[in-house]
């Protein structure tokens, strides 16, 4: 996580989000997202409407995987 806000914060930041082949990132993404539903339905944790948009395709990927593992630390917490 902490790598992620590092790359999130720099200056460069755009050009490098934009130069990501967004087919290739979504094969790798996608089932850490599916992944993430179907752990917040196994341990009867609600999604709220932030966790529920990084969850499905948006405009900045990077972002919404970070979300996607805060999401994850959030329900393991609850479910611990």
């Amino acid at each position: 996580m902490k790598h992620l806000d590092e790359l999130i914060i720099q200056p460069n930041y755009e050009k490098i989000s934009n130069e990501l082949p967004m087919d290739r990132f979504d094969l790798l993404i996608n089932p850490i997202f599916e992944y993430t539903k179907e752990l917040a339905i196994n341990n009867a944790v609600e999604l709220t409407s932030i966790e529920k948009e990084a969850t499905s395709r948006s405009e900045d990927p990077l972002i919404n995987f970070q979300r996607c593992l805060e999401t994850q630390k959030r329900i393991f917490e609850l479910a611990s």
